[in-house]
């Protein structure tokens, strides 16, 4: 019987074997701290590491009443059923290890990034990635699929991470220099992570490839200090990972309540592409139009109209729209709008913010022309929206807050 259960005054001891060293790790254990902030409280054991360290020599000596594990293996899961302990398997190198299992969805995190780029009107793609890694090669099938679903062929350059097998950085990049230049121009490519778009990035410069113009590009994992060190800043796709520590808590006292439980894998669906300059243009051969999105991407939040585009760019609305519908396949006022309802789900998502105020942050005049155009486009209100996917709804706090409420 777990201590919690014998001596229901002592908090039950939870060893936390999760790295600190990157901000993926960081962010789980924020999750887990948000979700112990509103629910009953553990005895914690974290030592700072790194992932692919050996775990802590203390892990096999100690009673445990729980544990959460991220550098879960064949071994360690062995280990961890001989001792009998209530684990939550947060590992991103092994499928199936026959434990509790919560991560994120990686199938979806290259799917993410594929639409992200296919909405752009992209016809040529690519996927950067490492081989022999378990979450690379699931994004690389989410984006790969999503892509061929649309009709087009990726190509894919992937090269060993780690192991007897990586090779020498330099000759990797040259390869990767070499692989970019035979790629149609342009094209959007996605890196498996953030690691591997500022290598794709540092080779671009090297091969004259114009960034973003002839070749887009997003990572993953929006390790933002990384994202900003690279030139252009890149775009990334933003796991939730703060939410997959916050649902393995909540599994963990679960379990430690009720051993008996079986529960299935749960995958945590990314957040949403973190636009910077890397991914900021459209694969669009018309300057025409391409000067006119720039510019609806530039005033759309100001609250631009189709006739302050014809301003812009000094043609008929009539031919405007001929070509949008060539390139895009929808019109100047629907691209207003589509760039206007992005933002009001990022704020939705990311903040406390009133109606009122994202309408007013959005271009909107009025909060209720938002809400009926929103939910026209979204199928639900935004206030559903918000309660279907905020971070609130699993207790973890929004990164911006707002005095007033809805």
């Amino acid at each position: 019987m777990a201590a919690n259960q014998t001596n229901m005054n002592t908090p039950p001891r939870v060893a936390l074997i999760i790295e600190t060293s990157v901000i993926y790790g960081r962010r789980i254990v924020n999750g887990i701290a948000r979700y112990l902030r509103y629910h009953s409280p553990w005895s914690i054991f974290l030592e700072q590491h790194e992932l692919g360290t050996q775990p802590p020599a203390w892990l096999s000596s100690g009673k445990w009443d729980g544990i959460l594990s991220r550098p879960t293996n064949p071994a360690l899961a062995k280990q961890f059923r001989k001792m009998r302990v209530p684990v939550v398997d947060l590992n991103d190198l092994y499928d199936n290890l026959d434990l509790p299992w919560i991560g994120s969805d990686h199938y979806g995190i290259g799917k993410t990034a594929a639409s992200y780029f296919l909405e752009r009107g992209y016809k040529h793609f690519a996927f950067a990635g490492f081989s022999n890694e378990y979450w690379a090669a699931q994004r690389r099938e989410g984006f790969c699929k999503t892509v061929e679903a649309n009709g087009f062929q990726p190509a894919v350059y992937e090269s060993p991470w780690h192991g007897p097998e990586a090779r020498r950085w330099d000759d990797d990049l040259e390869d990767l220099e070499r692989w970019l230049k035979q790629q149609p121009q342009p094209f959007a490519l996605m890196a498996c992570n953030d690691v591997r778009g500022l290598h794709v990035l540092d080779v671009a410069k090297r091969a004259d490839i114009i960034v973003p113009e002839q070749m887009g590009v997003v990572g993953v994992d929006n390790e933002e200090i990384l994202c900003d060190l690279c030139n252009p800043p890149l775009s990334s796709v933003e796991p939730d990972a703060e939410q997959i520590g916050y649902r393995a808590a909540e599994l963990l006292d679960r379990l430690m309540t009720s051993r008996a439980l079986k529960e299935k894998p749960v995958l945590i669906p990314p957040l949403r592409v973190i636009t910077r300059r890397s991914s900021e243009a459209l694969a669009i051969q018309d300057r025409v139009v391409a000067l006119a999105t720039r510019f609806i991407r530039d005033q759309a939040f100001k609250g631009c109209t189709v006739n302050d585009v014809l301003r812009h760019v000094h043609i008929s609305r009539t031919a405007l729209e001929r070509r949008f519908r060539k390139q895009l396949n929808r019109s100047p006022q629907a691209e207003i709008r589509a760039v206007q309802l992005s933002r009001v789900k990022e704020l939705l998502i990311g903040t406390n913010y009133t109606l009122e105020r994202i309408a007013e942050a959005c271009g909107f005049v009025h909060p209720e022309y938002m809400s009926v155009a929103f939910k026209r486009a979204c199928k639900l209100a935004p206030g559903q929206y918000r309660k279907l996917h905020s971070k609130q709804a699993y207790g973890v706090k929004q990164r911006f807050s707002d005095s007033s409420s809805e």
